[in-house]
């Protein structure tokens, strides 16, 4: 165990997390046949070191917050508490469930050291990556800490100690596997809780970081002592060599122990970042304060479960005796405790002094209380682990997680006493759930519908022969991912060209579209269906922030899980189990997914990151549902789009990963393909291909001059802008096109700001920079002011004597409407289509542009229209036909493998 820090905010009240190494000792103790009273004697002696370890980390551990509270000022004591408890919490997301594989499935002694060795490594490594992205993810969920990232010593020391906590975890699992814990004690509550107990007085200069850096010494001196302790006892010797150590063999032991505990690692994550965020850091320190003090009564009831699992493991014929007797133990202590802690709360937090006893008194009244439901739902999950209930028992921790982080969420604005009824509810929630699940078990040593069940397969004669299977072909199913809204014209061109491309290389195919488009508002694009996306779940703009952030706590956590989880594992009821704790909308596009028989990412120039960590995000999630389709053997064509620029190595580590492992990846300009080779892709699957846009011919739609009220032989000339730039930039950008359109004006032209982009998402509607253009203009241009369907907005161009495009679709519209246009680069795309086309010479990048600049090239245009024409009627026909290859190309790929699920 580690120190009250961690044990005290999860240990007590964490059941499946706790459970997960008593589970492994008890289960490891089960597995002899005798129950001697020797054998007896060492499980009540286990149980007993693992109740003293609890006991005193849990003591020295509040005698720590006591001493930081004097020490340090209620903000420090608030901000570390955010740290150290996610240290603690990350701890135990990098045990990968090895913990519970080390205790119930020892590698036989030759392999002993290398299987905790290599566990020891692979909890470490992910300890230092789990830390690393929690500091990268602080401006999403803790923007109040971003001070500690912005130093390097303490950004390096928080991961490190991620990695320590972690460890120590596993150590303190090996102990209990090799049937020695009283090291836990000596360990985590001796060495570790004096060693932080001592080090707040000498770091006090370091503010609140001095708290983290106390704990974080005191899992460096547990993780030495642990290392030091085995290699006396039992010999640990450093190597990592030679097969046998059973940890590939029970990947799935071990992955179905991790989901049990992430799930219910997740309200005490979600909890104190969500007082934090509400409520402040002072808040914060209250609320940490009166939960550690809350945590000393709990640790009743775990450790009397904990010495209940161990006694029931060695022989389970005595589940039922057992099972009373702890539940009357807990019913003798935890209540008496409750008791006490409720009426001394307020003596209790004088220790703290301060403003704690006025602000911290009634949330700890609460949790007293809330006591009793803790220990009823760490009885249930603890019973439930032991007749291997998993189902229920990952249930019951969802029912934990929903009602305990629903109820802060809804009640944080009332207060921080609310927050210990969001707790208390939560527990007997789960604990009612655990106990009904519980109700409907068989015992050990009872026969049940199992047994006949098994009885009757042993008799295949009587059951009935299944239904024939069907021969006749399913049609083919193609999923297109990554498409984005209908009010970006250029997009949505995209996908109707890709659409109709693909329905006719198969003319039979099902067609589903997964993009960022809510089903319940657009269920359908072009007859295919509209099943939203991951992508658009966690980024919903509709939703508030709080509900945003937990979203993309799934897209992080819970789908790279299905990602790093082996098929064989999936195809096992963990499978089953895990996919219906996804939300629907992530389900939909998991289940498109490995249904498909096809996935198209469709084209575009999305395909890219910025630098920070919105372009990691970015990246990620592009890339997701392709690295789904891959894993699941499904051939992943990506449309002609642009790639890059990737400005950091793991951005370009992950695209060339997923670009190398496609079916086909078309390139829609030379640049891309450069920057492709850079991240070291060359040759296949890599193609040059053309922009899907010159294949969107559809039929003109109205009168646009009529419309706009403009003469017939009156010059019209179209403009598009976009926000691009920073603040001073963007406005250098916007007056020198009012300037150009004030100049257009006076050749006797008139002059449409078209608005290509119209959507609100991520405050992206050309509309409002085309609105401060037409405001710096001596007279007002036209403007179309309304959303325009994208199909009859590529008529408007067709009417213009040239365009002054921004948006590089716009420019598309354009040109193969046979008009000549200046085409003002922002990114790469721009530039490498028009030099395909001969008209790279128009081509004016977006940082570049000036009055006399821009002025320049329409001067330059207005008297060399006839040259542009020229060049675009020579070059313009062979690249619409390129633009249609796409058809052949996607019969070509399928035709080389056969596709997966057709027939089945």
């Amino acid at each position: 165990m580690t120190g009250t820090d961690s044990t005290s905010t999860s240990t007590s009240t964490s059941t499946s997390t706790s459970t997960s190494t008593s589970t492994s000792t008890s289960t490891s103790a089960s597995t002899s046949t005798t129950t001697s009273p020797v054998g007896r004697d060492q499980v009540a002696r286990s149980s007993a070191y693992l109740m003293a370890a609890t006991v005193s980390t849990a003591g020295l551990g509040f005698l720590f917050w006591v001493a930081a509270a004097r020490l340090f000022s209620p903000t420090q004591v608030g901000t570390a508490t955010s740290l150290t408890n996610a240290i603690s919490l990350i701890a135990y997301f990098s045990l990968c469930g090895l913990n519970s594989t080390l205790v119930r499935f020892p590698a036989a002694p030759e392999r002993r050291h290398a299987q905790i060795n290599r566990a020891v490594l692979v909890v470490f490594g992910v300890g230092c990556l789990l830390g690393a992205g929690y500091l990268l993810g602080l401006p999403l969920y803790g923007a109040r800490l971003l001070a500690v990232r912005a130093d390097p010593v303490q950004a390096v020391l928080i991961v490190l100690f991620c990695a320590l906590s972690a460890v120590n975890l596993l150590t303190d699992a090996v102990f209990i596997g090799e049937r020695i814990p009283q090291y836990n004690t000596l360990v985590d509550g001796v060495l570790q809780g004096f060693t932080k107990l001592g080090l707040p007085f000498l770091l006090t200069g370091l503010g609140a970081f001095g708290l983290v850096a106390a704990i974080g010494g005191g899992y460096a001196v547990a993780v030495l002592a642990s290392l030091w302790f085995l290699r006396r006892r039992i010999g640990l010797r450093l190597t990592l060599l030679g097969g046998g150590t059973r940890l590939r063999e029970h990947l799935g032991f071990s992955l179905s122990s991790y989901l049990s505990s992430l799930l219910n690692l997740v309200p005490l994550l979600v909890l104190p970042l969500i007082v934090l965020q509400r409520l402040g850091t002072a808040a914060a320190a209250y609320y940490f304060v009166a939960f550690q003090i809350a945590n000393l009564a709990n640790a009743v009831s775990f450790a009397v479960c904990e010495s209940m699992f161990a006694e029931i493991s060695a022989d389970e014929s005595r589940f039922v005796p057992v099972l009373r007797r702890s539940a009357r133990l807990i019913v003798l202590l935890q209540l008496p405790a409750a008791v006490v802690l409720a009426a001394g709360s307020g003596l209790l937090l004088r220790l703290f002094g301060g403003a704690y006893p006025a602000r911290a008194q009634s949330l700890l009244v609460v949790l007293a209380v809330g006591t009793a439901a803790v220990a009823l739902n760490t009885v249930g999950s603890f019973a439930l682990k032991l007749v291997r209930r998993m189902a229920p028992l990952v249930w019951s921790n969802v029912v934990y997680a929903v009602v305990t982080i629903g109820l802060a969420a809804a009640w944080a604005g009332h207060g921080l006493i609310w927050f210990g009824y969001a707790w208390g509810l939560g527990n007997l929630a789960s604990g009612v759930f655990a106990v009904l699940a519980l109700a409907r078990t068989r015992l050990p040593g009872r026969t049940g519908p199992r047994h006949a069940a098994a009885a009757r397969s042993a008799h295949p004669s009587t059951h009935p022969a299944p239904p024939a299977l069907r021969t006749e072909p399913a049609p083919m199913k193609v999923l297109v991912v990554n498409a984005y809204v209908r009010e970006n014209a250029g997009d949505a061109a995209l996908l109707a060209v890709c659409l109709r491309q693909v329905r006719a290389a198969f003319p039979q195919a099902r067609i589903t579209v997964a993009g960022m488009e809510d089903r319940l508002v657009h269920p359908a694009f072009d007859g295919a269906a509209n099943i939203g996306s991951i992508r658009r779940y966690v980024a919903d703009a509709a939703i508030s922030t709080p509900r945003r952030i937990l979203r993309k706590a799934v897209g992080f956590l819970a789908v790279p899980l299905g990602l790093l989880l082996p098929p064989r594992v999936l195809a096992r009821p963990l499978a089953r189990l895990l996919r219906p704790l996804l939300p629907a909308e992530v389900r939909r596009e998991v289940d498109a997914v490995e249904s498909a028989d096809l996935v198209v990412s469709m084209g575009g120039g999305y395909f890219n990151a910025r630098p920070g960590l919105d372009g990691y995000q970015n990246v990620f999630y592009v890339v997701l549902p392709l690295l789904l389709a891959q894993r699941r053997g499904v051939p992943v064509v990506l449309a002609p789009q642009s790639f890059g620029p990737f400005p950091a190595p793991a951005q370009r580590r992950l695209a060339a990963y997923v670009v190398r492992r496609a079916t086909l990846a078309l390139a829609r300009e030379d640049v891309s393909v450069d920057i492709l080779a850079q991240c070291g892709v060359r040759g296949t699957p890599v193609r040059r291909a053309v922009d899907s846009g010159f294949a969107f011919a559809p039929p003109r739609q109205g009168d646009w001059r009529a419309r706009l009220g403009v003469d017939p032989d009156l010059p019209l000339v179209g403009v598009t802008a976009r926000q691009w730039l920073t603040q001073h930039q963007q406005e250098r950008y916007e007056r020198a096109l009012a300037a150009t359109i004030d100049a257009v004006r006076a050749t006797g032209a008139q002059v449409v700001l078209i608005p290509q982009v119209t959507t609100d998402y991520l405050g992206d509607d050309d509309r409002i920079v085309e609105r401060r253009i037409a405001g710096y203009c001596a007279t007002p241009p036209l403007r179309v002011d309304e959303q325009v369907d994208f199909r009859e907005l590529k008529g408007l161009y067709a009417e213009c004597a040239y365009v002054l495009g921004t948006r590089f679709h716009s420019v598309i519209f354009a040109l193969t409407s046979g008009v000549p246009c200046i085409a003002i680069e922002y990114e790469h795309k721009t530039r490498g289509i028009m030099r395909d086309l001969g008209l790279e010479a128009w081509v004016l990048p977006i940082a570049e542009v000036s009055a006399a600049s821009l002025g320049a090239l329409v001067e330059r245009l207005r008297y060399g229209r006839e040259e542009y024409l020229r060049i675009l009627a020579e070059r313009l026909p062979g690249y619409v036909a390129r633009a249609e290859e796409l058809p052949e190309l996607l019969r070509a790929v399928t035709a080389r493998r056969p596709a997966v699920g057709v027939g089945a």
